[in-house]
């Protein structure tokens, strides 16, 4: 018997990249949403990939939306087929029968109950032949009387149609969608399972796609580079929402007991010593097995989208998307005056539970005259869609309930994908003349407007992060790990203050502030009415007088 702690049991480092190949490869939307982002808007920054490689995700995206457009090809013309064959019959299976179909198939794919699925296709078959049943009686004309014969009007016929044939032409329908869903099934057993993905055999870009290469390259090298181009308002995008901030000025005046030769009561502090010292602090503290393991520390510059035109090196032309990559130099004279809406800022993130929770923390360092400012902003990635995790318990032997999921799933798929299915054609035969036309609008528009936004807008990994933790210990890990790095971020500047004899009374006294009264929200509502902190602090609270009854005077 296997204990908790064999490999066959622990997320791996690769997982959170596999996870999202396979919501690439399942979930239409969120790949719809992915490759506009990323591929069509090419004039726009890409968001940093925290905790996962943004290229495999890319190329099993554009693979799933190739096989889904021959599906839609032929689902297309199997219902001009069908409107050809009998258009009654056709109008209200659109009309009513896919969308009430599509509910019960989608509630029967969705669970995991072998009972739930049966009833679910018994169902649907009942309402299939039913729904024939009143068609074929619609299509039986009354026989004409002797006294008054009419001749049967050669329209009727046509526009009922036959029955039996138009069943036969939505059975081709069903069996497009059940092909779609086997392919995809086997391409999530044969590539994406946990001992078969590898990230750099991901589906190569097709010679009709390689005009696609050269954003991947700049995608590469923006993965590769040190600074965010965020849209909006908050600057880090893809790492999370923020959970928790703080930040202080603290005086950097020498200690009583130090002397000065020239008198001076100010410790001059030099913001690229201080960055360096915190960061090689905590390097030594991630290198060790028992303390923060997998801990990554970068800088970073953070540099709004719209305000690039003042960073001439981050955008050499103004029609090319910008370059996220600062030289150290650059960095480091960020680093000691920041302006404007750029910022540097020592970034220190602890992934966990196979990179599929990061908790993120950023430090900001700089100096205004006699002051030392810290600002401290935390972030977590939570984990991706329960959904997306279903390969790990995909049998490779088809099991009853698997084929009634499968054929469940492709009766849902029919309700969906067969309406959209003629704009998606008209969209897959208009897409290259509409990208080229939206890219020359853009660049238009960037050349003549100095207020351009290249922000990045769109965020792979917190687009598939689910609402809810699956697990109350990747919670509690997120904190742990943020109160970690807070702690010894704390120490690190204590200690580089105490060696350059700055008097840190008032700083230690912050910094059990900070240590004591650090909370995460995670969702929800909280209202907190008093805190006392400290060893004789006291709250008070003032409760209402109590309301009158109804009818009662106060």
């Amino acid at each position: 018997m296997k204990g908790i702690d064999e490999p066959a049991n622990r997320l791996l480092p690769d997982d959170t990249t596999r996870y999202l190949c396979i919501a690439a490869r399942t979930d239409e939307r969120f790949a719809e949403r992915m490759t506009k982002a990323l591929l069509n808007d090419d004039l726009h920054a890409a968001a940093p990939s925290v905790g996962f490689s943004l290229r495999p995700v890319l190329l099993h995206a554009l693979a799933g939306v190739r096989q889904r457009r021959v599906r839609d090809w032929c689902l297309l013309a199997a219902t001009v087929l069908a409107l050809v064959l009998s258009p009654l019959w056709t109008i209200i299976a659109l009309l009513a029968i896919l969308p009430i179909g599509g509910s019960l198939a989608r509630r029967a794919g969705e669970s995991r109950r072998l009972r739930d699925v049966v009833v679910a296709l018994i169902a649907l078959a009942i309402m299939l032949l039913l729904s024939v049943s009143i068609v074929s009686a619609l299509g039986v004309a009354p026989e004409p009387t002797r006294r008054t014969p009419q001749p049967e009007p050669p329209v009727a016929d046509w526009l009922v149609g036959l029955p039996w044939l138009a069943l036969l032409t939505g059975l081709v329908l069903y069996a497009l969608m059940v092909w779609s869903e086997w392919q995809t099934r086997q391409t999530l057993l044969s590539q994406l399972t946990r001992t078969a993905f590898r990230p750099e055999e991901a589906p190569p870009l097709p010679s009709s796609q390689e005009w696609l290469s050269d954003r991947l390259a700049a995608i590469d090298e923006a993965e590769r580079g040190n600074v965010t181009i965020y849209d909006g308002f908050t600057p880090f995008i893809g790492h999370g929402p923020i959970v928790s901030t703080w930040s202080f000025a603290l005086p950097s005046l020498r200690r009583d007991s130090d002397t000065d030769a020239d008198g001076e009561s100010v410790v001059p502090l030099d913001i690229g010593e201080l960055v360096t010292h915190v960061r090689d602090r905590l390097t030594g503290i991630g290198a060790e097995p028992d303390e923060l393991p997998g801990l990554l520390l970068t800088e970073r510059a953070f540099v709004s989208g719209n305000a690039l035109t003042m960073h001439p090196a981050l955008l050499p032309e103004r029609d090319q998307p910008p370059l996220q990559h600062l030289s150290d130099g650059d960095l480091a004279q960020l680093a000691a005056r920041p302006h404007g809406s750029a910022r540097h800022y020592l970034c220190a993130q602890v992934p966990s539970w196979g990179g599929e929770v990061v908790a993120s923390t950023f430090l900001h360092f700089s100096t205004d005259g006699r002051l030392l400012y810290l600002q401290c902003d935390r972030t977590v990635l939570g984990p991706l869609w329960q959904q997306y995790h279903d390969v790990d318990r995909m049998s490779p032997v088809l099991t009853a309930g698997a084929i009634g999921r499968l054929l469940a799933r492709a009766a849902s798929g029919v309700s969906s994908a067969v309406p959209r299915a003629p704009v998606r054609v008209v969209r897959d035969l208009t897409f290259r003349w509409r990208w080229e036309r939206r890219c020359a609008v853009e660049r238009a528009i960037a050349q003549q407007d100095l207020g351009y936004n290249y922000g990045a807008r769109f965020s792979v990994r917190e687009e598939a992060a689910d609402a809810n933790y699956h697990n109350y210990f990747q919670k509690t890990d997120a904190a742990k790990h943020l109160k970690l790095i807070e702690r010894h971020a704390l120490a690190t500047l204590l200690d580089f203050l105490d060696e350059r004899g700055v008097d840190t009374t008032e700083f230690r006294n912050r910094q059990m502030t900070i240590l004591n009264q650090g909370v995460i929200q995670t969702g929800g509502v909280s209202n907190v009415g008093n805190q006392a902190i400290g060893s004789e602090a006291t709250a008070t609270v003032q409760f209402p007088a109590p309301k009158p009854a109804a009818g009662k005077p106060a």
